[in-house]
């Protein structure tokens, strides 16, 4: 697979890795569980130079924000657009367990589950925009009115000034993670049908990310990320993508068409297989149910075709999925390539493994991806070719 020119060149421990000057300026930001990652890049200036920050992830933020209100005995409100439901969504939930009032626009109620007849029965009240003071003064202690989102342009935008960053850019790429949409069955579900989806149609790693007009409706989270990132952008094109995409194909080293590549994330970890520059093969399970141990195993079966979507899911997982080409093959005898956060799960495993570095920085994997992805979609991004 081709990466190619100033974006493409993502790099295994070991691989030569260029430092050529960027021609373009580019906001990248990758949003996990844990963090968001941010990149800057700047025209004339090595990647190893450019503004890169590693910050608390909004659903961090925002769980900071509902504990100080617990705390303080407050009712909250939160209004905004929909987000990650994984620290904020347990806050929420301890905020009401404490006997406190908890309401939330329809949009940001979808933030902790696609139904919100299921939200309202956890005793959360679903409220319209401007139905919210009587729920504020309702609290003895009075209340306090909350903002929802992946990412805060504003604040983003601030401290970019801060650092004396030029906030005009070339494109503005963002990921986040997206389960899809389903008001009544399984979003486990919904998310892995789409990866098996893209293993049938072979789908090349860079066709996994999306002009921020064209993100399927049934990816909610996606699209409400990729407005906010909108306003950063000021007119300039928008690429969006999950954060599994993102950080494999920012790991995956440039002229390389062939590897399995593994994120072990704060939130999931992935395990794709890259065969001839597409998608031949998925495993995905949520990371805080794995161990050291239980990851090389599920590997080393996922790997030899012995790992089903149904016994992944009963295990708490999201599916696993191989295309009858890579279940032909010797998958071990690829690239074994590592990014992510929880890496260390896999520390003195007996696999063939190299721990992916792009410029040197782990953590900045994701926004490499992004910035791989959009040179090599070039088209409305006239600037970055």
């Amino acid at each position: 697979m081709s990466g190619g020119g100033a974006f493409g060149r993502p790099a295994s421990a070991g691989a030569a890795q260029s430092s050529e000057p960027l021609p373009a300026r580019v906001l990248a930001i990758d949003v996990g569980a844990g963090t968001a990652d941010i990149l800057l890049t700047r025209p004339g200036q090595p990647l190893e130079n450019a503004v890169k920050l590693v910050v608390p992830s909004r659903t961090q933020v925002v769980a900071a924000q509902i504990a100080e209100a617990t705390a303080r005995g407050q009712a909250v409100v939160l209004r905004g657009p929909t987000m990650g439901g994984g620290a904020n969504g347990a806050a929420m939930k301890a905020h009401m367990a404490a006997g406190l009032a908890f309401a939330a626009t329809a949009e940001a109620a979808l933030s902790f589950s696609d139904d919100l007849e299921r939200v309202r029965r956890l005793g959360l009240r679903v409220i319209d925009g401007a139905d919210h003071s009587d729920h504020v003064r309702a609290s003895p202690s009075g209340g306090v009115a909350l903002q929802s989102g992946d990412l805060d342009p504003g604040a983003l935008g601030a401290a970019l000034a801060l650092l004396g960053a030029d906030p005009c850019y070339d494109a503005v790429a963002i990921a986040v993670q997206d389960h899809g949409f389903t008001a009544h069955g399984s979003n486990r579900v919904l998310r892995f049908a789409l990866w098996e989806a893209a293993v049938a149609a072979g789908r090349r790693l860079p066709e996994l990310f999306y002009w921020a007009a064209d993100i399927p409706a049934q990816l909610t989270r996606l699209r409400a990320a990729a407005r906010l990132a909108a306003e950063l952008a000021h007119g300039v094109p928008v690429l969006a993508a999950d954060t599994g995409p993102a950080a494999l194909y920012g790991a995956l080293p440039d002229g390389v068409d062939d590897a399995v590549l593994v994120n072990v994330g704060n939130g999931h970890t992935i395990c794709v297989v890259a065969l001839d520059g597409r998608l031949a093969g998925v495993f995905e399970h949520h990371t805080r149910l794995l161990d050291g141990a239980g990851l090389e195993e599920r590997l080393r079966r996922f790997l030899a075709g012995e790992l089903t979507s149904d016994g992944v899911r009963a295990d708490g997982g999201h599916g696993a999925v191989l295309a009858a080409d890579a279940a032909s093959r010797d998958l071990l005898a690829l690239p074994l390539i590592v990014t992510g956060p929880r890496r260390s799960l896999l520390a003195g495993s007996s696999l063939p493994l190299e721990y992916a570095a792009p410029y040197g920085d782990m953590m900045l994997t994701g926004c490499f991806g992004l910035l791989r992805a959009l040179r090599e979609r070039g088209a409305g991004a006239a600037a970055l070719a």
